[in-house]
């Protein structure tokens, strides 16, 4: 209730044009045509000012409601969130007094595709990049102790998970949608009778990185099955089984959730790993920025 009271307080200053633009963060995930009707636009900046930046607006929507304030600068955005300050500079969302580290961090936007795949993605030229995690640590500290205070058990498909507050309501939604979807769609129901393993919480780096993954904080969930029936999930595992050419394996050799269980998540602000160069099939991870960001660039 007190983040909803916030975020209604917020969306009256953005909407007499003091801080910028605002809207629900989930009506750029409808139509254009409901996006035009449902979100008043206070205010349109052009040219290279970060407030004409996409990527604001769509870390705006996605954290409204724990964002306190935003402050427009004539080269960068700061957004008064959690514990400290979080500096734009390019989407690299870095906090007070680490902004030397701008070039030692990608920004946490990326392309996305927005359609299923019908081709493996072309090679990545980075193979690990670097996220500072600035944005997560303010929001849900660093530490275990402090990111169980901002978490619960839940269960998705009768399967109990540790997830952060913040992603329990939308998983809640991609589990209705998807039992919906189950009684007129064979191959969700399947994937739901197979789905054998599954993992949220645990404080663990990303592969051949020194960036945290999501799942440090109860962000992201594993959905693994019973069996992958012999075909590739990720891309290390391929890389050591057919060496350099992994990236080219075709999609049928891969394994997949169903395109109906990738968009509900999509539908509900969580990326798919099967959508990155260096695919991991089973990955689903609260993303609702990059999704937001890549509607408004499509």
């Amino acid at each position: 209730m007190l983040q909803r009271m916030k975020w209604i307080a917020f969306c009256t200053v953005l909407a007499f044009g003091v801080v910028g633009t605002v809207g629900s963060s989930w009506a750029l995930l409808s139509s254009p045509e409901e996006d035009a009707q449902a979100r008043p636009i206070a205010m349109v900046v052009e040219g290279n000012h970060p407030q004409a930046d996409p990527r604001v607006r769509a870390f705006v929507d996605a954290y409204g409601p724990l964002i306190d304030s935003v402050t427009y600068g004539d080269d960068d955005v700061v957004f008064a969130l959690g514990s400290r300050p979080i500096h734009f500079r390019d989407g690299r969302m870095l906090g007070e007094g680490r902004l030397d580290l701008v070039r030692d961090c990608d920004p946490i936007f990326y392309d996305y595709s927005l359609d299923p795949l019908t081709e493996p993605l072309p090679l990545s030229t980075d193979e690990s990049p670097v996220y500072c995690t600035d944005v997560l640590e303010s929001l849900w500290g660093r530490t275990e102790a402090q990111i169980r205070l901002h978490g619960r058990s839940t269960t998705f498909l009768d399967h109990r998970m540790f997830l952060n507050d913040f992603v329990i309501e939308a998983l809640a939604a991609v589990e209705g949608d998807i039992l919906e979807a189950a009684a007129d769609d064979v191959s969700v129901a399947t994937w739901i009778d197979e789905l054998g393993i599954t993992y949220s919480f645990i404080d663990r780096g990303i592969a051949g990185s020194s960036t945290r993954s999501h799942h440090s904080w109860g962000m992201a969930l594993d959905l693994v099955p019973n069996s992958y029936g012999g075909r590739h999930v990720y891309w290390r595992w391929s890389r050591v089984l057919v060496g350099e050419g992994w990236h080219r394996i075709p999609l049928e050799r891969r394994w997949s959730p169903p395109v109906a269980v990738i968009e509900i998540f999509e539908r509900h602000g969580f990326v798919w790993g099967g959508k990155w160069s260096h695919f991991d099939d089973v990955h689903f991870e609260y993303r609702p920025e990059v999704l937001l960001y890549n509607r408004l660039i499509s």
